[in-house]
């Protein structure tokens, strides 16, 4: 077991006000595979769960008010959803070689419940990794699932774009980065900048894999402060389609003399919650990228 969790937060805590539109009172359901792990992994019974799930959530709003906090959205324990997630999971529990175990990173992992979803289903947690930039996420993470003295996995606090001595440990050593609903909070050049630090993080070998989902449109390009973004107090974030997305690893590509094939698709997001404050064209990008050489 891993718990190390930096002492003091390191973001500035925005308004908490819930009069916003991505704060959502109560999730519309929890799904079969969530109330499974909370019954199963958690071993929380189910008439406790709802209270359970509400009071964490809470807590992290107070925190930082992220529309996946206020919407819920860590239920939908998105990795399971991706469509190369038996594929990950298979390289997890039965690794190419023997000698040298299959590693996964999950960037920005909020609570780091795709982590113990992968537990869950058999990936050796051992070789499982998850940062975010709010150390009390992680911490929350262990009160939310009631893992705190079995989960094997190892968690850190650390800053993309100043990496500290246990995301450096890391560099050339992971097989797999999980980035979902991450490099969309960030403008070209940043996420740019976090495509070369995931590089970095990769093993220097023909298919390393980086998967994940985020928030992108129709139209690419610059999205101005609006209510979607103001909460990060930044003025603007680049929104991708699929041709701007490859074009981004094209470019990461020549800058760091390797070769990406990008494999993703664009999902149209019905999702009502989020009239009122998305923009026209918003749409769901679902994404594998895989090193060719």
């Amino acid at each position: 077991m891993d718990t190390k969790v930096a002492p003091t937060r390191v973001t500035p805590n925005p308004d908490t006000s819930k009069d916003v539109p991505w704060y959502s009172p109560n999730p519309e359901s929890l799904s079969p595979q969530s109330r499974e792990l909370f019954e199963q992994y958690s071993h929380i019974p189910p008439d406790k769960i709802f209270a359970h799930i509400y009071a964490i959530r809470e807590k992290a709003w107070e925190i930082f008010t992220y529309p996946c906090i206020g919407q819920w959205r860590f239920l939908d324990l998105s990795i399971s959803q991706h469509p190369s997630y038996p594929r990950v999971l298979s390289l997890l529990k039965n690794p190419p070689s023997p000698e040298q175990p299959t590693t996964l990173l999950d960037l920005g992992c909020c609570f780091a419940q795709d982590i113990r979803k992968l537990i869950h289903d058999g990936a050796p947690g051992h070789n499982l990794y998850a940062c975010d930039l709010e150390p009390e996420f992680l911490d929350l993470g262990y009160d939310l699932f009631r893992d705190r003295e079995t989960c094997a996995a190892h968690f850190f606090a650390a800053d993309i774009f100043a990496p500290n001595d246990d995301m450096r440990a890391l560099e050339g050593k992971t097989d797999i980065i999980h980035a979902a609903s991450f490099l969309h909070i960030f403008g070209w050049e940043e996420q740019i900048s976090i495509c070369r630090q995931m590089i970095r993080l990769l093993r220097p070998q023909k298919s390393s894999l980086i998967i994940g989902r985020q928030v992108g449109n129709v139209s690419a390009g610059e999205m101005g402060e609006n209510a979607a973004n103001k909460f990060l107090d930044r003025g603007k974030v680049w929104r991708h389609n699929e041709d701007s997305f490859r074009k981004m690893w094209s470019e990461v590509g020549e800058m760091t003399g390797t070769r990406w094939e990008v494999r993703m698709e664009s999902l149209v997001m019905e999702d009502e919650w989020r009239k009122g404050w998305r923009q026209e064209g918003v749409r769901r990008l679902v994404f594998e990228v895989e090193r060719m050489e």
